[in-house]
């Protein structure tokens, strides 16, 4: 997983974090204040059975956001 953060011209924090599964890149970009909106997403696109994402990369996002809050 590759994390990284900036600010943007609008002077909002932006996050992003890219990790490969299955031989896809997924890269999951959202701002601050945002993250539930991101856990909810994710947790959507698990349960998802046509997604390749499952409830370990839903894990590693949240535990991702957890680490980066602190």
């Amino acid at each position: 997983m590759e994390p990284s953060s900036g600010t943007s011209h609008h002077g909002t924090h932006q996050h992003h974090i890219s990790f490969q599964r299955n031989g896809h890149t997924w890269r999951l970009q959202w701002q601050s204040g945002d993250e539930g909106a991101l856990v909810d997403t994710i947790a959507a696109l698990a349960a998802d059975p046509n997604c390749p994402l499952d409830r370990f990369d839903q894990t590693l996002v949240e535990q991702h956001l957890q680490f980066e809050s602190k």
